[in-house]
């Protein structure tokens, strides 16, 4: 008999799962998200070991008021993060899932969680490009290295966050340039009241932004098409989230998105690297309305996200629930009898 041990994972897991005590198909989304997470990482294992991590940053549009509330708030949330005390957080100190928070770009003297300050905040996106090539370069790295710091010390499954007031502002930008839908399908309220008047306002916003760097962000290379995008119009943290996505891929681990920041990221990121599909999990479908459209970019259909809460939350707190689903079914899928062993009984 063949050693199934040289076999291909979708074998393996087939010859793994046909004896168990299960009804074939009976869990759904569950077995394929199981079967997706073996084969992304080359093995079956029971044993999901998370980090959560949430990338906070400021956004110049927001600095000098033309969308959202009071961008010191980036900062105070950072610190409650710290303290434990948010959303995001209470989830993980709840389900024993490792979080921490990084400082890419918060406009606050000191750096705030892990200090990887690229600038305070980026530039206001409606007169400038958000970010300089090297600050880009610098943001991406961060995301990048993160998960590289982790992945040495075993962790295997990521899930990604991100604070920074104005950053559906900055998403919405990205994902009209990206894919080239009008700023109507891809604006949603954000942290705004979801008000006509308000609504007219930043589709405006994202209009007048597409238009003032339309020629800026094209490129014969879409790797490089991407960058540029995301430089002119994103954000630190979809930067960062872009490299730490990235960085997955290459080490083979899979990871959780969130809400609308990150499935934009993700959309950024399958658009360099195709394989990013194969590690790319969903979790909730956002109430934000340009995250069905994003997460299309990677062929997620509405069927295929497990939470269907309306949540808009931030800093991961989708993605942190679905860890939890992921690793209790991980468990039963390893651990549940045969159905040989049932008939003994």
């Amino acid at each position: 008999m063949k050693d199934k041990s040289v076999l291909p994972i979708e074998e393996q897991l087939n010859r793994f799962l046909q004896p168990k005590c299960l009804i074939p198909g009976g869990l759904g989304l569950w077995e394929d998200y199981f079967r997706k997470i073996c084969k992304a990482w080359g093995e079956i294992s029971g044993e999901i070991r998370p980090q959560h991590i949430i990338f906070s940053a400021d956004n110049g549009c927001n600095m000098e008021g033309y969308v959202g509330y009071n961008y010191e708030v980036t900062q105070k949330q950072s610190r409650n993060m710290l303290l434990g005390r948010s959303s995001a957080t209470q989830f993980c100190n709840f389900n024993n899932i490792p979080y921490e928070v990084v400082d890419v770009g918060i406009a606050s003297d000191d750096g705030i969680g892990v200090d990887r300050k690229v600038a305070k905040g980026t530039k206001n996106i409606l007169n400038h490009p958000a970010m300089t090539e090297d600050e880009f370069n610098r943001a991406f790295q961060v995301g990048y290295e993160r998960v590289q710091h982790y992945v040495k010390q075993g962790i295997n499954l990521f899930s990604f966050g991100e604070m920074g007031l104005g950053n559906t502002t900055t998403s919405a930008c990205v994902l009209s340039a990206l894919t080239g839908a009008d700023p109507t399908e891809t604006v949603g309220p954000g942290s705004w009241p979801n008000k006509p008047d308000l609504m007219k306002r930043k589709i405006g916003f994202v209009r007048a932004v597409l238009d003032k760097h339309k020629t800026s962000i094209v490129s014969v290379s879409e790797v490089e098409r991407v960058r540029k995008i995301v430089a002119h119009v994103g954000g630190f943290d979809i930067a960062a989230i872009l490299g730490a996505m990235l960085a997955c891929v290459e080490f083979k681990k899979p990871f959780v998105i969130d809400g609308f920041i990150t499935a934009v990221s993700a959309a950024c990121a399958v658009h360099m690297n195709d394989c990013v599909k194969d590690y790319a999990l969903p979790s909730h479908n956002s109430r934000e309305k340009g995250t069905e459209l994003a997460l299309a970019e990677l062929d997620i259909t509405q069927d295929m996200v497990p939470i269907q809460a309306q949540m808009s939350m931030g800093e991961g707190t989708g993605a942190i629930l679905m860890v939890q689903m992921l690793k209790t079914t991980q468990h039963m899928f390893v651990n549940v009898g045969t159905f040989a062993d049932l008939m003994k009984l």
